[in-house]
């Protein structure tokens, strides 16, 4: 009977161990488990937010791109605008001057014939102090209207540059600031 009852309280003992062993595995797989649940959990996270910030980077890049190649776009087309108003203002000014020159030509063969018909020295030199008097009020006159049209045309020329040098500070500006 003593065999009996050591053999049945081993069998208590040993069962109770496999229990034991049991449980502790079974918490040790659930432990394993969860690590590796929130490992994999942690790691998910991680990539889709890596992912999200990547996405985010690659629009911003391309889209500043685009911006950045539309901005170029339009500071060319303002050059271009203001190089035909420049080109435009010479054609004026050479014309002007051409219509000039001509005139001074007309102004000195009158002058020519004025002076042939003198008929003395005094008369003469009247006629051509009238003569030089008339070609510098000309000569005045002329310059202030080739002044006006310079000034007008240069105000005219730089206002596209100036607009887009306007738009340039708006816009970094407003980069800065974000």
């Amino acid at each position: 009977m003593a065999t009996t009852k050591k053999t049945a309280s081993f069998k208590t003992v040993e069962d109770t161990f496999e229990t034991v062993v049991e449980a502790q595995k079974k918490t040790f797989d659930d432990a394993v488990q969860a690590g590796t649940d929130a490992f994999a959990k942690g790691y998910e996270d991680f990539y889709n937010s890596a992912r999200q910030q990547v996405n985010k980077a690659q629009q911003s890049v391309f889209g500043n791109m685009d911006q950045a190649s539309d901005f170029n776009r339009e500071n060319v087309e303002a050059v271009i605008v203001s190089s035909n108003i420049v080109a435009k203002g010479f054609e004026v000014f050479g014309k002007e001057i051409a219509a000039y020159a001509q005139q001074v030509v007309e102004a000195n063969m009158v002058a020519a014939k004025k002076l042939s018909t003198a008929k003395d020295p005094q008369e003469l030199m009247d006629i051509q102090s009238e003569c030089a008097k008339t070609a510098f009020d000309d000569f005045v006159s002329e310059s202030t209207k080739l002044q006006d049209i310079s000034t007008k045309v240069s105000n005219q020329a730089s206002l596209p540059i100036s607009e887009r040098i306007n738009k340039a500070v708006d816009t970094f500006a407003k980069s800065v600031a974000a």
